[in-house]
Parts: structure tokens; sequence; C-alpha cells
């Protein structure tokens, strides 16, 4: 951390976007305990076994997403001004919303279980890692430091309590389920101000894209990102209460660059066939090691578990435990099948059907089957820009008046869009993988 100029305002020296600002205010936050436990929680799971390098963590992704939403948000906001003639909001709420949107991204990920989404199957019934950051941004100390940014808002600008920031309002935009139904939700602010950290074009996605790629060492999630903010506006149409994230025509290609940068790191990274069977083996052992095979409820209690934690209590079993020793020594099970990316045709369902049940029937050994499987975007399926659909991100088109669609402009997305990633492998222990393979061959050959 580093300190710039008179102003002497608090630097992060980031590995993908240099240095990132943060307010002394905004600092407490990072500091605090709930916050720091992210530098024991890897972004990528178990992927740092497959690529080396991927020992990255949510606390660098969550100062990223911070600084990419401010960046989006201000050139959004300009390029708005330049179009129309006018400010899209008035000081101080465009303020106050731009400080909404850094404490939405710095915290949106507080609430991760060890490892990420790996091991998200250990909740409860209906319980999401969104559920825990819920409950840190409330019942932590982290609400105070909020609180606080509230108060010296409402100091500076010399404004009222409706300016007030608090965690329940940060809730409100990113994480309440029909948050409209709330009186103090502000359509369409509110609702635009989420489509920078949930839609199809987040800044959550721009930062773990370029992220990922960058420590795995590969090259899929690489995109035009300086482009892409450059071509960010905002559609607005107070007669239909629409307010939507945007895109001018001149960034199509930058965000054509993106949607498939994300589309290949799902099929080349995320889903990698011994990154899905050691995620598998991890959530198998971290079960063992939880009371009734369940991460606790209390958020002080669950704090106390992140990745450190989960090896060390792994490591007490490898010596009575088989499945702790495997993972501990990284013993892989070789995949002995495997779909195409896209098997969602009912003859692809019969061929792995009857793989799998010549396996079961031909091998007496341990057989792990596993399914990955994921839309690599959200784009709706929409020819025509749908603004009653609240859907889809509108591109700006230079001598339109409306808006149009992405999968209206964009030859090569079309091809992706309604087709979601479907792979199914099959997993046998080694002793018996030759064997395996040969009967996979004779069947499909």
């Amino acid at each position: 951390m580093h300190s710039k100029g008179a102003i002497q305002l608090p630097q992060f020296r980031d590995s993908i976007h240099g240095f990132i600002e943060v307010s002394p205010l905004e600092l407490k936050i990072i500091d605090s305990a709930p916050f720091q436990r992210l530098r024991n929680i890897k972004q990528l799971a178990t992927t740092y076994l497959v690529y080396p390098g991927a020992e990255h963590t949510r606390f660098s992704h969550s100062l990223g997403v911070m600084h990419l939403v401010s960046r989006a948000y201000d050139s959004a906001l300009s390029n708005y001004k330049k179009d129309k003639g006018c400010e899209l909001f008035e000081s101080p709420k465009k303020e106050w919303y731009r400080q909404i949107l850094r404490l939405i991204a710095l915290t949106h990920d507080l609430g991760h279980a060890p490892f990420s989404h790996a091991s998200e199957a250990l909740f409860d019934t209906g319980v999401e890692h969104e559920d825990f950051t819920q409950k840190i941004l409330v019942e932590t100390e982290i609400a105070k430091y909020i609180r606080d940014i509230g108060n010296e808002f409402c100091q500076h600008y010399n404004v009222g309590d409706e300016y007030s920031i608090t965690p329940e309002l940060l809730w409100l935009i990113y994480g309440e389920k029909n948050p409209e139904l709330n009186l103090l939700y502000i359509m369409p602010d509110f609702k635009f101000l989420k489509s920078f950290m949930d839609s199809e074009l987040d800044c959550d996605k721009m930062d773990y894209l370029l992220r990922d790629s960058y420590y795995c060492g590969v090259n899929y999630g690489k995109y035009d990102l300086n482009r892409l903010i450059s071509s960010l506006s905002v559609y607005n149409n107070s007669n239909e209460n629409i307010m939507q994230l945007a895109v001018k025509q001149g960034g199509v290609h930058a965000f054509e660059e993106f949607i498939i940068a994300r589309y290949f790191m799902f099929i080349q990274v995320y889903f990698h066939r011994t990154r899905r069977f050691l995620d598998k083996l991890l959530v198998e052992n971290i079960s063992r090691i939880l009371p009734s095979a369940k991460y606790p409820t209390d958020v002080d209690e669950y704090l106390l578990w992140d990745d450190q934690k989960v090896i060390t209590e792994i490591k007490k079993r490898q010596s009575h435990d088989d499945k702790a020793s495997q993972f501990i020594n990284r013993q892989i099970m070789p995949c002995v099948y495997e779909t195409d990316a896209h098997s969602n045709s009912g003859s692809d369902t019969t061929i792995y059907n009857m793989i799998r049940k010549a396996l079961e029937k031909d091998l007496n050994c341990e057989i792990i089957e596993d399914t990955a499987s994921k839309l690599a975007h959200k784009i709706p399926i929409l020819r025509q820009y749908d603004s009653d659909s609240g859907k889809g991100t509108p591109i700006l088109t230079k001598n339109m008046n409306k808006p149009a669609s992405i999968s209206a402009q964009s030859l090569l997305l079309q091809s992706l869009i309604g087709k979601p990633i479907n792979i199914r492998r099959i997993y046998v222990g080694g002793e018996h993988a030759k064997d395996a393979k040969n009967l996979v061959r004779s069947l499909i050959n």
C-alpha cells in the first residue's frame, strides 16, 4: 500500500489494474477481519493444482471489481452527458450512487465459503454464499464502517438522512429478491446500479476474466478492457421508467470479445477435467471435517473457515482417511470418457448412458461422474431489443432512435445464444483406467 500526493489516499498495487485508490474509511472495511479472510479464499478453488499460478484470491478480486465499477460508472455517465448534453444524475446523487456502487463491489464476495464456489454444496438447503454476505454486512464490524461512510458523505455534501448509506441499502440494491416491493427501492435508478454488478456485461466478470487468465497463464480470458469501458453509456427512457447500462455501437466488437473470452474460460479453465475432479474430491473431504457435513449458520463460526483451515483439517485425517490422503497427495482419477462441450441432444445422452452402464457392468471399480453445465453468458434470446423484458444490454446505434440488441448486431454471438455448455465426464480409478479406455473405445468405434 502506498500514499499519493498531499491527499494521502491509500493505494493498493494490483497485478491487473495498477494502483487502486481507496478512501480512509473504505480502508477500514478492507482492514477488517471479515474482509482480510478473503486473502485465504482462493478465487478458483483447486485450479492451482492444475495451473500452478492460480493462487489468487477473492481479496484482490474484490479490490479489482471496486476499481472497475468506478471506471465503468464514470465512463457511462460521461458518455451520456456528451450524447445528451445533460447529466444523468445531478450532484450529490451522482456521487452518492458512485459511493454505493464502490461499496457493493468491495463487499460483494464477503460470504464466499472456503475454495469459493467449489464447496457451496455444503451449505444448508436453499442457502447461498450471498446469504452469508448479507449476514456479514449487517452483523459484523463492517456494518459500522459502512454507516460511517454514509455519515461522512452526508456531512461532506451537507445533505440529510435521505443520502445515508447503510448495509441494508447495499443489500436492497444488490442482493434482495424482488426489491421492487420495498418502498425504499428507487426505480429505475437502483436497477441501473445493479447492472454494473449483475448483468451480461458487469464489472465482476470484467475483473475475474482478466485476473483468472493472467494468473492461470492463459490467453483465453483476455479482451480489450479499455475499449469496452470507454464504450459504455446509458439508455434512459423516462417515459417508460427505464434506465439501463448500454454499449455504444463502436464497442460491439469489444463486447463480442468479452463474451467469447468468458466462453473459452469456461471450456478451457473453469470446466477443466482435472480441476472438476479435484473440486469433487475436495468437497467430499470438507464434508467429513464439518459437523453434520454442513457449514455453520452462525456468522462468527462461519468466518473461522477459510482455505488454510480446511487444508489443515484434511491433513490431520490423511493417515487414516484414504480420501484425505488422495487429495493431499493429488492422486487424480483419469477421465476415461468426455462428451462434447455442448452435449445436449438425446443421442449424446444415449451414448453416455451406454458407456456408463458398460463400465459399471464390466469393471469392478469406483466410477465417478461429473456434469459441468453453464450458460456462459446472460444474453437473452432476443433478436430485437425488448425494453419491457428488462433483459439484455442495449446497443446504442448511430442512426436509430431505439437501441438494438447485441443478438441482432453480432453474428458471432448468435451462435452462442441459448446454447449452454454441457460437458459430462466419467472418471475411473487409475489401475482400471487402461481397461476402461479400451472398453470405451470399443463401444464408440
